[in-house]
């Protein structure tokens, strides 16, 4: 054998090695149809196929393997034993008498003839985009033969982007995120084909998910068979200019509590009154919400335009009793009022109670001590030192409620150590005791609207009543100092209580625990004798209101009337009988009529569903009741007074919720959403509060700002983050 010759013998024997393991590897595989009796012709090792396009199927390109060496003959017909043949199906043959075979698949179609083998359908069976999950064929090659591709699976670029945009909007990421260089290798080592855009594409694509799920919401109000509750605020940016949040509280088909951010819109100046209620009022109509409305909550300042709109909107009668329960006063407004006023009685002690806390914190040597101190007064040390936001008056009342528990241990830490120069003197601590028990109950609260996802109007009004119980008592104390507090923060709470909205009244009828009985039991306690009245003027509003939701039929659903079949006319077989007014006397037929007229009269004095529910006994007040998992389980007994439930237990108490509803900084976007165009922003925020809602990660707790200073360890020891001017937007 010649030199050139052993080479090329080897070639060949390789090629016939590579070809036998493929073939076994295939075998493997179960055939997905029926064998055809038809010939499985072999490729010859030393021949080199070539793939050629010759037509498509299901727009996929198909190929063609042409083979430069004459076909082997076979005298005999055989089964196909192929595995592709599971894949594959052959076709009849067309108008040029040439055999075809389509891939299951996809339905690519090749040619199949005697001069073709099966190399061109095993290629495709790596390939095919449409091979189902659970084909393991490919895997197999690939696995035993890693010359066979492995098919890379195709990337979406389209849902890719969507998931960035969703992040950016999800973590509060600046646009140029995308922009920012260790950011983009990361992910163009993942996929070197990824499309990052830059910060201008972010801001696009943020307006086209805010379009898309804009629908979704617009959707979910349209199905929403009750009224719907607003909320607007004022926010202004860093340059001054000044944007109007508008947000809808509601309660959908599903009886769940919703809150969505509809618009937070560019006011361009001047911002007057009557020009924010005309901009609320196309906001309304925009979403077809303009006869829907229910009541406005706002703070004393933005009041003015709520009342122009309540004109606007009754001039169209779209709104419950002409208006009278339109309007509600922000809770959260009020009481940081009376609280600060309260604060700034002991400004000078709180001043010390911070500085003394800060100087335990200051070193481990001093938290030591401190601690040996809290051990000397028999206190424990669980209890915990926090140090407060100034501008959260929460985090002060916590500060001052946990800094009283140690009063000894700070008294004794000042006789030890001689550089601690700030210890609150027993007067001091005296007065902070005093005023944190008045506090306290506006704590209570404001932690009500606050710590919680969403709140229903049931749980308002009996802390409300608790406060004001409160501040009565207080007023008669022997002490004189808790006497003069009390007695001027009731002045202010008293305003407040005068003007207590009804409707909140109302909630707490329409909770199974309470029920009417309750709101007679506080006023009683109240006023004495006098509290029957007041009752009485709730009763009667109660009543008014319900008369707004009684359908045409007035009466529970009861036993159907007689039939004309079934009337006094009867004509038997023996003989006629008919019964008829005709048949009576003219002074019988008027004492009948008197009849009739008594029997429409007990049908008027039937009791209503209100009524109805209200006889009903009331549940265990200190059972854990979901109100509206109660009253879904009712609408059908009482449906029209459901109705009536399901638009007052959706009004907020308050126009702030969890994040900012101790902050006394006011409404002011940071410098990243200052820098946005108005309807870029508007798109963020509305987008992120429908994806997100309260589950926010952006939003800072108290908890997080206010930690335990007796549980940081030397290397925790950092200082505390100050509370910026801005707040995450949660209207």
């Amino acid at each position: 054998m010649s030199a050139l010759k052993v080479p090329l013998v080897a070639g060949q024997q390789r090629g016939k090695a590579k070809k036998v393991k493929v073939d076994k590897m295939l075998a493997l595989l179960p055939a997905k149809s029926e064998q055809a009796d038809m010939n499985s012709i072999g490729l010859n090792d030393q021949n080199h196929p070539v793939d050629n396009i010759v037509e498509g199927g299901n727009d996929i390109v198909a190929l063609e393997t042409e083979i430069n060496a004459t076909p082997i003959s076979m005298s005999g017909k055989r089964k196909r034993r192929s595995v592709v043949w599971g894949y594959f199906e052959l076709l009849p043959s067309g108008k040029d008498e040439r055999q075809r075979c389509k891939c299951r698949n996809c339905g690519t179609s090749y040619l199949y003839d005697s001069k073709f083998g099966t190399g061109n359908m095993k290629r495709h069976l790596v390939n095919c985009l449409k091979r189902v999950a659970c084909d393991t064929g490919p895997l197999l090659l690939t696995q035993f033969d890693s010359s066979i591709p492995s098919p890379a699976p195709k990337f979406d670029h389209v849902k890719f982007k969507d998931l960035l945009t969703e992040a950016v909007i999800l973590h509060d990421l600046p646009f140029q995120f995308v922009e920012w260089e260790g950011i983009r290798s990361l992910l163009l080592q993942l996929h070197s084909n990824l499309q990052l855009g830059n910060r201008n594409t972010v801001g696009v694509d943020c307006i086209e998910i805010h379009r898309r799920e804009k629908a979704k919401v617009q959707i979910l109000l349209e199905e929403t068979p009750s009224r719907v509750s607003f909320t607007y605020d004022l926010w202004s940016s860093l340059t001054s200019d000044v944007y109007i949040c508008l947000t809808a509280h509601f309660i959908d088909k599903d009886w769940n509590l919703q809150k969505k951010i509809l618009n937070f819109c560019f006011m361009p100046p001047p911002c007057g009154d009557i020009y924010i209620a005309e901009k609320i009022y196309n906001f309304l109509i925009e979403w077809g919400l303009d006869k829907r409305v229910s009541t406005f909550t706002v703070n004393g300042a933005n009041a003015a335009p709520i009342e122009l709109l309540k004109d606007q909107l009754n001039a169209y009668k779209g709104l419950l009793c002409e208006g009278a329960f339109f309007h509600l006063d922000c809770c959260a407004h009020v009481i940081d009022l009376i609280v600060r006023e309260g604060l700034k009685e002991i400004e000078y002690a709180i001043k010390k109670v911070r500085e003394s806390i800060k100087y335990v914190k200051s070193s481990p040597a001093r938290k030591q001590k401190f601690l040996e101190c809290v051990n000397h007064s028999s206190l424990e040390d669980k209890r915990g030192l926090k140090q407060d936001v100034s501008t959260w008056w929460s985090s002060t009342f916590i500060m001052l409620k946990n800094a009283i528990y140690y009063r000894r241990a700070f008294l004794h830490l000042e006789l030890i150590d001689s550089n601690y120069k700030e210890c609150p003197s027993n007067s001091d601590w005296d007065k902070i005791e005093k005023i944190e028990k008045l506090l306290s109950v506006f704590h209570e609260i404001s932690s009500l609207f606050s710590n919680a996802k969403y709140t229903t109007a049931n749980l308002y009004f009996p802390v409300v009543f608790s406060a004001y119980l409160t501040f009565r008592e207080e007023m008669g104390s022997d002490d004189e100092y808790l006497r003069s507090m009390a007695t001027l923060l009731f002045s202010k709470f008293e305003r407040y209580w005068s003007d207590f909205h009804i409707l909140l009244v109302i909630a707490v009828i329409l909770d199974p625990r309470y029920k009417f009985s309750f709101v007679e039991w506080c006023y009683k306690k109240l006023y004495d004798d006098a509290g029957v009245i007041e009752s009485m003027k709730v009763r009667e509003k109660l009543f008014s209101l319900f008369s707004e939701y009684i359908s045409t039929n007035k009466l529970l659903p009861g036993p159907k009337t007689s039939s004309t079949s079934d009337a006094a006319i009867y004509d038997g077989s023996q003989g006629n009988f008919k019964a008829s007014e005709n048949s009576f006397s003219k002074e019988n037929t008027d004492v009948f009529r008197e009849f009739d007229s008594f029997e429409s009269e007990e049908a008027i004095s039937q009791k209503s569903q209100l009524e109805l529910y209200l006889d009903e006994p009331r549940l265990d007040r200190k059972s854990r009741l979901d109100i509206l998992a109660y009253w879904r389980g009712n609408q059908f007994r009482y449906p029209e007074v459901a109705a009536m439930a399901r638009d007052i237990l959706s009004i907020p108490v308050s126009t702030i919720t969890m994040d900012n509803a101790f902050d006394a900084n006011g409404r002011v976007l940071d410098q990243y959403y200052s820098a946005l165009k108005p309807d870029i922003l508007e798109a963020f925020i509305c987008t992120r509060d429908w994806f997100y809602g309260e589950n926010d990660m952006t939003r800072g707790t108290l908890e997080d700002l206010t930690k335990n200073i007796l549980e940081l360890n030397d290397d925790d020891r950092m200082e505390l983050p100050e509370c910026s001017n801005s707040g995450n937007i949660h209207c």
